[in-house]
Protein backbone atom coordinates (compact mmCIF):
# COMPACT_ATOMS: atom_id res chain seq x y z
CA UNK A 1 0.00 0.00 0.00
CA UNK A 2 1.53 3.29 -1.16
CA UNK A 3 -0.27 6.54 -0.36
CA UNK A 4 0.21 9.51 -2.64
CA UNK A 5 -0.17 13.15 -1.63
CA UNK A 6 -0.91 15.83 -4.21
CA UNK A 7 0.87 18.88 -2.84
CA UNK A 8 3.94 19.07 -0.67
CA UNK A 9 3.27 21.94 1.72
CA UNK A 10 3.36 21.78 5.51
CA UNK A 11 0.06 19.87 5.64
CA UNK A 12 1.44 17.26 3.26
CA UNK A 13 4.62 17.06 5.31
CA UNK A 14 2.85 16.36 8.60
CA UNK A 15 0.58 13.82 6.91
CA UNK A 16 3.61 12.09 5.39
CA UNK A 17 5.20 11.89 8.84
CA UNK A 18 2.05 10.23 10.20
CA UNK A 19 1.98 7.74 7.32
CA UNK A 20 5.60 6.82 7.89
CA UNK A 21 4.85 6.00 11.53
CA UNK A 22 2.66 3.25 10.09
CA UNK A 23 5.43 2.12 7.71
CA UNK A 24 3.20 3.17 4.82
CA UNK A 25 5.26 4.20 1.76
CA UNK A 26 4.54 7.78 0.70
CA UNK A 27 4.91 9.52 -2.65
CA UNK A 28 4.41 13.28 -3.01
CA UNK A 29 3.78 15.26 -6.19
CA UNK A 30 4.88 18.88 -5.75
CA UNK A 31 6.07 21.46 -8.31
CA UNK A 32 8.11 23.62 -5.91
CA UNK A 33 11.56 22.31 -4.99
CA UNK A 34 11.55 24.59 -1.93
CA UNK A 35 8.25 23.29 -0.53
CA UNK A 36 8.40 21.70 2.96
CA UNK A 37 8.09 18.12 1.64
CA UNK A 38 10.81 18.72 -0.95
CA UNK A 39 13.09 20.06 1.79
CA UNK A 40 12.63 17.18 4.23
CA UNK A 41 11.39 14.04 2.48
CA UNK A 42 12.64 11.56 -0.04
CA UNK A 43 10.04 10.31 -2.48
CA UNK A 44 8.99 13.71 -3.82
CA UNK A 45 8.23 13.95 -7.53
CA UNK A 46 8.85 17.48 -8.76
CA UNK A 47 6.28 18.29 -11.44
CA UNK A 48 3.25 20.50 -12.00
CA UNK A 49 0.03 19.14 -10.52
CA UNK A 50 -1.63 19.22 -13.96
CA UNK A 51 1.21 17.53 -15.88
CA UNK A 52 -0.41 14.55 -17.62
CA UNK A 53 2.76 12.47 -17.90
CA UNK A 54 3.73 13.09 -14.27
CA UNK A 55 0.20 12.31 -13.07
CA UNK A 56 0.12 9.06 -15.02
CA UNK A 57 3.38 7.91 -13.46
CA UNK A 58 2.39 9.18 -9.99
CA UNK A 59 -0.98 7.40 -9.89
CA UNK A 60 0.50 4.21 -11.30
CA UNK A 61 2.76 4.03 -8.24
CA UNK A 62 0.04 4.80 -5.65
CA UNK A 63 -2.81 2.70 -4.26
CA UNK A 64 -4.63 5.62 -2.64
CA UNK A 65 -4.14 9.36 -3.22
CA UNK A 66 -5.16 12.34 -1.12
CA UNK A 67 -4.27 16.04 -1.25
CA UNK A 68 -3.08 18.80 1.05
CA UNK A 69 -5.11 21.58 -0.60
CA UNK A 70 -8.41 21.83 -2.44
CA UNK A 71 -6.89 24.54 -4.67
CA UNK A 72 -5.42 22.05 -7.14
CA UNK A 73 -6.53 21.41 -10.74
CA UNK A 74 -9.30 18.83 -10.54
CA UNK A 75 -10.03 18.18 -14.24
CA UNK A 76 -6.69 16.39 -14.94
CA UNK A 77 -7.41 13.95 -12.09
CA UNK A 78 -10.52 12.46 -13.69
CA UNK A 79 -8.82 9.32 -15.14
CA UNK A 80 -7.75 8.27 -11.64
CA UNK A 81 -10.82 9.35 -9.68
CA UNK A 82 -11.25 5.89 -8.15
CA UNK A 83 -8.00 6.30 -6.20
CA UNK A 84 -8.80 9.69 -4.67
CA UNK A 85 -9.82 10.10 -1.03
CA UNK A 86 -11.76 12.28 -0.52
CA UNK A 87 -13.35 11.85 -3.94
CA UNK A 88 -13.00 13.98 -7.04
CA UNK A 89 -16.59 15.19 -6.57
CA UNK A 90 -15.80 16.39 -3.05
CA UNK A 91 -12.76 18.20 -4.40
CA UNK A 92 -14.78 19.86 -7.17
CA UNK A 93 -17.46 21.07 -4.77
CA UNK A 94 -15.08 22.40 -2.14
CA UNK A 95 -12.71 24.23 -4.51
CA UNK A 96 -15.42 26.27 -6.21
CA UNK A 97 -17.28 28.71 -3.98
CA UNK A 98 -20.38 28.92 -6.15
CA UNK A 99 -20.65 25.12 -6.34
CA UNK A 100 -20.00 24.86 -2.61
CA UNK A 101 -22.66 27.41 -1.61
CA UNK A 102 -25.15 25.87 -4.02
CA UNK A 103 -24.51 22.39 -2.62
CA UNK A 104 -24.96 23.62 0.95
CA UNK A 105 -28.18 25.43 0.16
CA UNK A 106 -29.65 22.64 -2.00
CA UNK A 107 -28.99 19.98 0.64
CA UNK A 108 -30.45 21.95 3.54
CA UNK A 109 -27.26 23.14 5.19
CA UNK A 110 -27.22 26.78 6.22
CA UNK A 111 -24.68 29.01 4.47
CA UNK A 112 -24.83 32.76 4.80
CA UNK A 113 -27.26 34.47 2.43
CA UNK A 114 -25.51 34.53 -0.95
CA UNK A 115 -25.87 35.14 -4.67
CA UNK A 116 -23.85 33.78 -7.59
CA UNK A 117 -22.59 36.18 -10.26
CA UNK A 118 -21.77 34.47 -13.55
CA UNK A 119 -19.20 35.66 -16.08
CA UNK A 120 -21.99 37.06 -18.26
CA UNK A 121 -23.32 39.28 -15.46
CA UNK A 122 -22.15 42.73 -14.48
CA UNK A 123 -20.46 42.35 -11.10
CA UNK A 124 -21.15 45.96 -10.16
CA UNK A 125 -24.84 45.72 -10.99
CA UNK A 126 -25.16 42.39 -9.20
CA UNK A 127 -23.69 43.90 -6.04
CA UNK A 128 -26.13 46.80 -6.19
CA UNK A 129 -29.05 44.36 -6.52
CA UNK A 130 -27.74 42.22 -3.66
CA UNK A 131 -27.34 45.22 -1.39
CA UNK A 132 -24.56 46.81 0.63
CA UNK A 133 -22.64 46.00 2.69
CA UNK A 134 -21.56 42.63 1.29
CA UNK A 135 -18.53 40.40 0.76
CA UNK A 136 -17.45 39.71 -2.82
CA UNK A 137 -15.48 36.48 -3.29
CA UNK A 138 -13.99 34.89 -6.39
CA UNK A 139 -15.35 31.41 -7.03
CA UNK A 140 -11.92 29.89 -7.58
CA UNK A 141 -8.56 30.17 -5.88
CA UNK A 142 -9.48 32.01 -2.69
CA UNK A 143 -7.80 31.19 0.63
CA UNK A 144 -6.41 33.23 3.53
CA UNK A 145 -8.43 36.20 2.32
CA UNK A 146 -7.25 36.08 -1.29
CA UNK A 147 -9.86 36.99 -3.89
CA UNK A 148 -12.12 38.69 -1.34
CA UNK A 149 -13.45 42.23 -1.17
CA UNK A 150 -15.58 43.91 1.47
CA UNK A 151 -17.91 46.39 -0.20
CA UNK A 152 -19.52 48.96 2.08
CA UNK A 153 -20.01 51.98 -0.19
CA UNK A 154 -20.26 53.02 -3.82
CA UNK A 155 -16.60 54.06 -3.56
CA UNK A 156 -15.69 50.48 -2.58
CA UNK A 157 -17.76 49.22 -5.49
CA UNK A 158 -15.62 51.22 -7.90
CA UNK A 159 -12.51 49.28 -6.77
CA UNK A 160 -13.91 45.88 -7.75
CA UNK A 161 -12.44 44.09 -10.78
CA UNK A 162 -14.25 44.87 -14.00
CA UNK A 163 -13.25 41.65 -15.74
CA UNK A 164 -15.47 38.59 -16.02
CA UNK A 165 -15.31 35.39 -14.06
CA UNK A 166 -17.66 33.89 -11.53
CA UNK A 167 -18.19 35.50 -8.12
CA UNK A 168 -20.13 34.84 -4.94
CA UNK A 169 -21.76 37.65 -2.97
CA UNK A 170 -22.35 37.12 0.74
CA UNK A 171 -24.16 39.10 3.37
CA UNK A 172 -22.07 40.66 6.12
CA UNK A 173 -22.76 39.04 9.48
CA UNK A 174 -22.64 40.53 12.92
CA UNK A 175 -19.94 38.05 13.75
CA UNK A 176 -19.42 36.66 17.26
CA UNK A 177 -17.04 33.76 16.73
CA UNK A 178 -15.60 31.39 14.17
CA UNK A 179 -15.36 27.68 14.82
CA UNK A 180 -14.44 24.58 12.86
CA UNK A 181 -15.11 20.89 13.14
CA UNK A 182 -13.09 18.11 11.54
CA UNK A 183 -15.00 14.92 10.77
CA UNK A 184 -13.33 11.65 9.85
CA UNK A 185 -15.17 9.05 7.79
CA UNK A 186 -13.81 5.73 6.57
CA UNK A 187 -14.71 3.64 3.51
CA UNK A 188 -17.38 1.75 5.49
CA UNK A 189 -19.14 4.98 6.43
CA UNK A 190 -18.04 4.95 10.07
CA UNK A 191 -17.59 8.55 11.16
CA UNK A 192 -16.66 10.68 14.16
CA UNK A 193 -15.60 14.23 14.84
CA UNK A 194 -12.76 15.93 16.62
CA UNK A 195 -13.63 18.45 19.34
CA UNK A 196 -14.93 21.75 17.99
CA UNK A 197 -12.14 24.32 17.53
CA UNK A 198 -12.49 28.02 18.28
CA UNK A 199 -10.61 30.04 15.67
CA UNK A 200 -9.49 33.65 15.79
CA UNK A 201 -8.46 35.25 12.50
CA UNK A 202 -6.42 38.37 11.81
CA UNK A 203 -6.56 39.88 8.31
CA UNK A 204 -8.36 36.71 7.10
CA UNK A 205 -5.50 34.44 8.27
CA UNK A 206 -5.89 32.05 11.18
CA UNK A 207 -4.12 33.55 14.18
CA UNK A 208 -4.88 31.11 17.03
CA UNK A 209 -6.98 28.01 17.57
CA UNK A 210 -8.29 27.39 21.08
CA UNK A 211 -9.44 24.15 22.73
CA UNK A 212 -11.85 23.57 24.34
CA UNK A 213 -13.79 26.06 22.23
CA UNK A 214 -15.25 28.87 24.31
CA UNK A 215 -18.63 28.46 22.65
CA UNK A 216 -21.87 27.24 24.23
CA UNK A 217 -22.31 23.49 24.23
CA UNK A 218 -25.51 23.55 22.16
CA UNK A 219 -23.71 25.25 19.27
CA UNK A 220 -20.82 22.80 19.52
CA UNK A 221 -23.24 19.88 19.38
CA UNK A 222 -24.92 21.43 16.35
CA UNK A 223 -21.58 21.95 14.62
CA UNK A 224 -20.67 18.30 15.13
CA UNK A 225 -24.04 17.11 13.81
CA UNK A 226 -23.78 19.32 10.73
CA UNK A 227 -20.21 18.19 10.04
CA UNK A 228 -21.23 14.53 10.25
CA UNK A 229 -24.26 15.11 8.01
CA UNK A 230 -22.14 16.97 5.46
CA UNK A 231 -19.55 14.20 5.34
CA UNK A 232 -22.34 11.66 4.79
CA UNK A 233 -24.03 13.78 2.10
CA UNK A 234 -20.71 14.10 0.24
CA UNK A 235 -19.81 10.43 0.90
CA UNK A 236 -16.42 11.53 2.17
CA UNK A 237 -13.69 8.97 2.68
CA UNK A 238 -10.98 10.74 4.66
CA UNK A 239 -11.35 14.06 6.45
CA UNK A 240 -13.71 16.97 5.97
CA UNK A 241 -13.14 20.24 7.80
CA UNK A 242 -16.24 22.40 8.14
CA UNK A 243 -15.71 26.05 9.00
CA UNK A 244 -18.58 27.88 10.70
CA UNK A 245 -19.59 31.42 11.60
CA UNK A 246 -21.51 32.17 14.79
CA UNK A 247 -23.45 35.39 14.38
CA UNK A 248 -26.50 37.14 12.99
CA UNK A 249 -27.41 37.97 9.41
CA UNK A 250 -29.72 40.61 8.03
CA UNK A 251 -32.68 39.10 9.87
CA UNK A 252 -30.94 39.64 13.22
CA UNK A 253 -31.20 35.99 14.36
CA UNK A 254 -28.16 34.42 16.00
CA UNK A 255 -27.26 31.19 14.23
CA UNK A 256 -24.52 28.81 13.22
CA UNK A 257 -23.68 29.30 9.52
CA UNK A 258 -21.57 26.98 7.37
CA UNK A 259 -18.77 29.07 5.84
CA UNK A 260 -16.41 26.78 3.92
CA UNK A 261 -15.47 23.14 3.41
CA UNK A 262 -11.93 21.78 3.28
CA UNK A 263 -11.63 18.05 2.44
CA UNK A 264 -8.24 17.60 4.07
CA UNK A 265 -6.17 18.12 7.17
CA UNK A 266 -6.58 21.70 8.33
CA UNK A 267 -4.59 24.51 9.95
CA UNK A 268 -7.01 24.59 12.89
CA UNK A 269 -6.34 20.89 13.50
CA UNK A 270 -2.60 21.28 14.13
CA UNK A 271 -3.37 21.49 17.84
CA UNK A 272 -4.62 17.88 17.79
CA UNK A 273 -1.03 16.64 17.61
CA UNK A 274 -0.64 17.50 21.29
CA UNK A 275 -4.18 18.12 22.58
CA UNK A 276 -5.81 14.86 21.48
CA UNK A 277 -5.12 11.16 21.90
CA UNK A 278 -4.93 10.85 18.10
CA UNK A 279 -4.18 13.70 15.69
CA UNK A 280 -5.94 14.68 12.47
CA UNK A 281 -2.84 13.51 10.58
CA UNK A 282 -2.82 10.11 12.29
CA UNK A 283 -6.51 9.60 11.53
CA UNK A 284 -6.14 10.42 7.82
CA UNK A 285 -3.01 8.25 7.66
CA UNK A 286 -4.98 5.32 9.08
CA UNK A 287 -7.94 5.79 6.73
CA UNK A 288 -5.76 6.02 3.62
CA UNK A 289 -3.62 3.07 4.79
CA UNK A 290 -6.62 0.87 5.57
CA UNK A 291 -5.82 0.79 9.29
CA UNK A 292 -8.69 0.89 11.83
CA UNK A 293 -9.42 4.34 13.26
CA UNK A 294 -10.51 5.34 16.75
CA UNK A 295 -12.20 8.57 17.88
CA UNK A 296 -9.94 11.16 19.52
CA UNK A 297 -10.24 12.27 23.12
CA UNK A 298 -9.18 15.68 24.36
CA UNK A 299 -6.44 15.75 26.97
CA UNK A 300 -7.20 17.74 30.16
CA UNK A 301 -6.58 21.47 30.44
CA UNK A 302 -6.62 24.21 27.84
CA UNK A 303 -4.78 24.24 24.51
CA UNK A 304 -3.90 26.85 21.95
CA UNK A 305 -2.17 26.66 18.58
CA UNK A 306 -0.61 29.88 17.29
CA UNK A 307 0.52 30.42 13.72
CA UNK A 308 4.02 31.74 13.09
CA UNK A 309 3.94 33.96 10.02
CA UNK A 310 6.87 35.45 8.16
CA UNK A 311 6.23 38.66 10.10
CA UNK A 312 7.88 37.03 13.14
CA UNK A 313 11.10 36.40 11.18
CA UNK A 314 11.04 39.94 9.77
CA UNK A 315 10.56 41.37 13.26
CA UNK A 316 13.76 39.58 14.24
CA UNK A 317 15.54 41.06 11.23
CA UNK A 318 15.59 37.74 9.40
CA UNK A 319 14.49 36.99 5.86
CA UNK A 320 14.43 33.23 6.39
CA UNK A 321 16.37 30.39 7.92
CA UNK A 322 16.34 29.52 11.63
CA UNK A 323 14.19 31.51 14.04
CA UNK A 324 15.63 32.82 17.31
CA UNK A 325 13.73 30.75 19.88
CA UNK A 326 15.57 31.94 22.98
CA UNK A 327 12.30 33.36 24.39
CA UNK A 328 11.03 29.79 24.71
CA UNK A 329 13.01 29.47 27.95
CA UNK A 330 10.52 31.83 29.63
CA UNK A 331 7.46 29.88 28.40
CA UNK A 332 7.56 26.28 29.62
CA UNK A 333 3.88 25.99 28.75
CA UNK A 334 4.85 25.97 25.05
CA UNK A 335 4.94 22.23 24.40
CA UNK A 336 5.83 22.29 20.71
CA UNK A 337 7.28 24.58 18.05
CA UNK A 338 7.09 23.24 14.51
CA UNK A 339 8.87 25.15 11.73
CA UNK A 340 8.08 24.25 8.14
CA UNK A 341 11.51 24.86 6.61
CA UNK A 342 10.41 27.49 4.12
CA UNK A 343 13.44 29.44 3.00
CA UNK A 344 11.93 32.88 2.42
CA UNK A 345 10.02 34.78 5.09
CA UNK A 346 7.32 37.08 3.76
CA UNK A 347 4.55 38.99 5.52
CA UNK A 348 1.51 36.77 6.17
CA UNK A 349 3.30 33.65 4.92
CA UNK A 350 2.77 30.63 7.18
CA UNK A 351 6.23 29.57 8.32
CA UNK A 352 5.41 27.43 11.36
CA UNK A 353 3.20 27.03 14.39
CA UNK A 354 3.42 26.34 18.11
CA UNK A 355 1.18 24.76 20.75
CA UNK A 356 0.62 25.93 24.32
CA UNK A 357 -0.88 23.94 27.22
CA UNK A 358 -2.50 25.85 30.06
CA UNK A 359 -4.87 25.24 32.93
CA UNK A 360 -7.74 26.69 30.87
CA UNK A 361 -8.37 27.58 27.25
CA UNK A 362 -8.18 31.30 28.01
CA UNK A 363 -4.89 30.91 29.85
CA UNK A 364 -3.45 28.96 26.92
CA UNK A 365 -4.60 31.63 24.46
CA UNK A 366 -3.11 34.43 26.55
CA UNK A 367 0.21 32.58 26.86
CA UNK A 368 0.28 31.93 23.11
CA UNK A 369 -0.03 35.62 22.31
CA UNK A 370 2.59 36.48 24.92
CA UNK A 371 5.02 33.92 23.54
CA UNK A 372 4.68 35.15 19.98
CA UNK A 373 5.11 38.77 21.12
CA UNK A 374 8.29 37.75 22.93
CA UNK A 375 9.61 36.09 19.78
CA UNK A 376 8.97 39.25 17.80
CA UNK A 377 10.90 41.32 20.34
CA UNK A 378 13.94 39.16 19.68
Amino acid sequence: MTVGILGGGQLGLMLAEALRKLDTPVLVLEPDDEAPCAQRLAGVVEAPLDDARALTDFFSRCDRVTYDSENIPSAPLAPWASKLAPSLEVLRVSQHRAAEKTFLSTHGFRPVHFAVVTSSDSLHEAVRRFGLPCIVKSSLGGYDGKGQFRVRTEEDLATLPSNGGEWVLEEVLTLEQEVSCIVARDAAGRAFTFPVFENVHTAHILDVTVLPARVDVALQDEARRVALDLAAALRVVGLLTVEFFVGAGRDGQRRLFVNELAPRVHNSGHVTRQACTVSQFDVLARITSGVPVTPPELHPGGWCMGNLLGDVWLAQGRTGGPLDLSAWERFPQVVDVYLYGKREARPKRKMGHFVVHGATATEAADLARAFRAALMQG
